[in-house]
């Protein structure tokens, strides 16, 4: 049984679907190499502790915009 159904798509959606996938990693180089890259940038960001218990699974992670330091 046959439970498909064709569906018109742009091919501007087409395109951007494309594109974004074309940015994704393929290798599990490039998958170890971006795990880095948001280690990185979490390991900056948190304190010891903080970092001891994302490692251990003991939190969970949320994200928010940056706090503007500006206008302070």
């Amino acid at each position: 049984m046959d439970n498909t159904q064709a569906l018109d798509i742009s091919d501007d959606l087409i395109k951007s679907a494309e594109a974004y996938l074309e940015r994704l990693p393929k290798t599990p180089e490039e998958v170890i190499e971006q795990w880095a890259r948001i280690g990185k940038v979490a390991a900056e960001q948190l304190t010891e502790i903080e970092v001891m218990n994302l490692l251990l699974g003991n939190c969970e992670i949320s994200l928010g915009p940056k706090a503007d330091t500006n206008n302070t």
